[in-house]
């Protein structure tokens, strides 16, 4: 995540007045911490009251709230609050009835957040480990990729995806970027986006 914010600066994004969203945010101590400190205000939303005194203890500055984030992304009282969104999102299904998958559903409400334009950084499964265990993800990753294998999705595939996703929902990207979380199979996918056609890079 570090990395993330440095080329981010080097792009020109001033995050030191950005507004910031933890979207699933857990204890604050996997990407929230890294990054609180370079923003003008950060919000973690955690669905896990469980979560909440650490989260609370490692991002002292944070608005935090205990809420499940999908559904409350899209109140009214929501809309273009943000310029820094981070989906640290889990893999595979999840929620309930695990009726959410990955970034899927989160990405869906992020025109809203967002004011005008803005960043999101969202976690992209290149390779999933232990997938062929999961035949309910399978599905859900051929329906969203329109691929009958997503067992292994190269990163230039992945990067002109979400372009187009985001220009079908409006939303033009004047940058996008990846960077590897891991070596094995996770990356970081990083887009700076505009309401509107806007100019695309």
């Amino acid at each position: 995540m570090r990395r993330v914010c440095d080329e981010l600066v080097r792009r020109g994004v001033d995050l030191g007045r950005a507004r910031g969203l933890e979207f699933f945010a857990r204890e604050g101590d996997w990407q929230a911490v890294v990054y609180a400190g370079r923003v003008a205000s950060v919000e973690a939303w955690e669905i896990d009251p469980r979560f909440e005194p650490g989260l609370r203890a490692r991002l002292p500055r944070a608005t935090v709230r205990i809420v499940d984030s999908i559904p409350f992304a899209l109140r009214p009282e929501n809309q273009g609050r943000f310029d820094v969104v981070v989906i640290d999102n889990p893999q595979g299904c999840f929620g309930p009835d695990r009726r959410y998958c990955e970034h899927f559903e989160a990405l869906e409400t992020i025109g809203g957040l967002l004011d005008g334009a803005g960043v999101v950084v969202f976690n992209v499964n290149r390779a999933p480990f232990d997938f062929e265990r999961h035949p309910d993800w399978q599905a859900r990753r051929s329906g969203y990729y329109a691929l009958a294998d997503t067992s292994r999705l190269s990163v230039d595939f992945l990067l002109g995806f979400y372009r187009q996703l985001f220009r079908r929902r409006g939303l033009a990207t004047t940058f996008g970027f990846e960077l590897p979380r891991n070596a094995e199979y996770l990356s970081y996918l990083v887009y700076r986006l505009e309401q509107g056609s806007g100019r695309e890079a």
